[in-house]
């Protein structure tokens, strides 16, 4: 279950916590679309909207795996 703060979002999931940094709902390029594509000029080329290079994601590991020892390969 994820924990919302502003555009911050923090989860617990598989031994680590994520933090991930939303994109701006209010950024006046893509019309707060959170991170939509945008057309260029008049061609067929689109574009990634600026607010998208805002994306974060942080991963704090909590505790380390149990280290697997064989006596011989596993398989």
């Amino acid at each position: 279950m994820p924990i919302r703060i502003g555009r911050w979002q923090i989860e617990l999931h598989q031994r680590a916590i994520y933090i991930t940094r939303e994109p701006d709902p209010n950024c006046p390029d893509c019309r707060g679309s959170q991170g939509a594509w945008q057309a260029h000029d008049c061609g067929g080329d689109w574009d990634e909207c600026p607010c998208l290079d805002q994306l974060r994601t942080w991963r704090l590991p909590l505790w380390r795996r149990r280290p697997s020892y064989y006596s011989e390969a596993p398989f």
